[in-house]
């Protein structure tokens, strides 16, 4: 039997310039429990640098994180990666 998860695949931290700047690590883990998500995905614009950072956290809380990143190209299209 299959297990259903409760995920969100594309979170941005601060470092992604269409996010708030309030978004640190901290936070998103918090407001990730908080609603009762399993596991999140870090999909910042173009960098991996808060990924670690949640990793770690999540650990702490038991929330899984996934490592992303959403990638612009030249063409101007988003990516998201995992």
């Amino acid at each position: 039997m299959l297990r259903e998860f409760s995920v969100d695949l594309h979170i941005h931290t601060c470092l992604s310039p269409c996010a708030s700047l309030d978004l640190s690590p901290q936070k998103i883990v918090d407001r990730a429990k908080s609603t009762g998500l399993e596991m999140i995905a870090i999909t910042d614009h173009n960098t991996a640098q808060n990924v670690e950072p949640v990793m770690r956290l999540g650990e702490k809380k038991g929330l899984q994180v996934i490592s992303g990143m959403e990638v612009q190209t030249r063409e101007e299209i988003h990516l998201l990666t995992l």
